[in-house]
């Protein structure tokens, strides 16, 4: 068995959906994710919102964003089971990015020293100018 990953997925459903059916469908969508093996850490409402080109000839939507794991073999045979979704606009699924270590800032950098040749101190401009006067 695969360790599971975390997902981030954005669905938008039709703004006209009352909140019975709009509960039902989050409710169905949680079920998709425990059946493809994955659980649900968190989802959030953002709300209807204004789409930036007609979808399905929609101008607006419920955006609701779903984070979940699950296993990176399931993931693709899950995107596709929800884009057949006919109560869905519109669906997006990323990884998010994994948090970077943290560099200790207390440590100073010195420049690499150039092997092999010594450094020569550059000229200043002034003194360029005045050997061509």
């Amino acid at each position: 068995m695969n360790p599971l990953r975390k997902y981030e997925g954005l669905f938008i459903f039709p703004p006209q959906e009352a909140a019975e059916a709009l509960k039902a469908q989050e409710k169905h969508l949680e079920e998709m994710v425990r059946r493809f093996g994955g659980r649900t850490l968190e989802h959030r409402d953002w709300g209807r919102r204004t789409l930036g080109f007609p979808v399905k000839r929609a101008r607006e939507g419920r955006f609701v964003v779903w984070n979940f794991e699950m296993e990176p073999a399931r993931i693709g045979e899950f995107r596709k089971a929800v884009e057949l979704e006919e109560s869905l606009l519109k669906t997006t699924l990323v990884r998010p990015p994994e948090p970077r270590p943290v560099r200790d800032k207390s440590k100073k950098r010195t420049p690499p020293v150039e092997k092999g040749r010594e450094r020569e101190p550059r000229e200043h401009k002034e003194e360029v100018r005045g050997r061509q006067s």
